[in-house]
């Protein structure tokens, strides 16, 4: 309660206005949680143009991820940020004299990144994309034109598409779980509620049955489950990262009746409330009205697959010439959130 006084009192003069000049920002101002820090981009124009375009993309943003997706932007351009400053004499503090020889430094830095391992292929495929994105929006902003931010940032301080990284292999075969994880994992459900609560491993087991994303299924309404004309069972869900509200999808009998445990487990537990506003997994705790949904359940996740034990599995290694099979020891980086989807067999 302290803290909640302390947090309102904080905020009770504090507008979106003020908070966008700031070099961090409390992201309760603008309806989140966290906070964001613009410390990665080193230049103060270029730091003073990304205050711009985040303060203009977050009403774009109909998710909870807009703060991390925001932080990941910030991260993006500070890498440019960072080129810029060992690339040029004056550490990149003057936009009129960037320039495609800039560009040039930067995309060879980020192939260099990725080569050493630093930084896998497919987050420089991203942060490339991002920042390409960022660039043209700033001219959009009208951010380039005299007396602005960047005045005088030259044309040819762009990402083309020709220096756009190619797309990474695509590995998805060898990513999914084999059948001997999946099976080991299910058969450890219990381990993970006893590491957790029940209302982790509720979320896990919809997760592997629907492969639905976290936010997706962490905030569920309570009323959830309809039947369709025939009688069968559809998971009722809002998709937002696409903002597609009330998708329906068909789910098996044991799906369903999984949902129907937990949501005779929240009605006993919130008797007195209105369950138009109940979330079907309810936060544990700080939570007497059960309105606030789980929020990310990937460090109970890892804490859980950690303890497993090691399992071997059948690996197959295949080209166009030659077989060769072995065993592998299952991966433990693997989030068990995977859609199961494969043969079984890695690639």
């Amino acid at each position: 309660m302290i803290r909640a006084w302390q947090r309102a009192l904080r905020l009770l003069n504090m507008t979106p206005e003020a908070e966008r000049v700031k070099d961090v920002w409390d992201m309760a101002v603008f309806g989140y949680t966290g906070h964001i820090s613009f410390a990665p981009v080193l230049q103060e124009p270029l730091r003073e143009a990304m205050k711009v375009w985040v303060y203009d993309d977050l009403p774009r943003r109909r998710n909870k991820n807009a703060v991390q997706h925001a932080r990941t932007i910030i991260a993006a351009v500070g890498m440019l940020a960072e080129s810029l400053r060992v690339q040029r004499p004056d550490r990149g503090a003057v936009p009129a004299a960037w320039g495609r020889s800039d560009i040039v430094a930067f995309t060879n830095r980020m192939g260099y990144f990725t080569a050493n391992g630093q930084i896998s292929p497919a987050r420089r495929l991203a942060f490339t994309r991002f920042v390409r994105r960022v660039l043209l929006r700033f001219r959009a902003l009208g951010l380039t034109a005299p007396g602005q931010l960047l005045e005088g940032m030259p044309a040819d301080f762009a990402i083309s598409p020709e220096d756009m990284p190619d797309e990474p292999e695509d590995t998805e075969a060898g990513r999914d779980l084999p059948e001997e994880v999946m099976r080991e994992l299910c058969a450890r459900l219990d381990e993970l509620e006893a590491m957790s609560s029940i209302e982790v491993r509720v979320a896990t087991e919809l997760l592997i049955d629907t492969g639905r994303r976290p936010d997706e299924i962490n905030t569920l309404a309570l009323n959830c489950l309809e039947q369709d004309s025939d009688g069968s069972d559809v998971l009722v869900y809002d998709n937002h990262k696409a903002y597609r509200l009330g998708r329906r999808l068909p789910i098996g009998a044991e799906t369903a009746a999984t949902i129907r445990r937990q949501q005779q487990r929240v009605r006993e537990r919130f008797p007195t409330a209105d369950q138009t506003r109940l979330r079907l997994l309810p936060r544990p705790k700080t939570n007497p009205e059960g309105t606030k949904p789980l929020v990310d359940i990937s460090t109970q996740h890892r804490a859980w697959v950690d303890s497993l034990p090691d399992l071997l599995v059948p690996v197959v290694v295949a080209d166009a010439d030659t077989r060769v099979t072995g065993t592998e020891r299952a991966p433990q980086d693997l989030d068990p959130r995977v859609r199961r989807r494969g043969s079984g067999s890695r690639r």
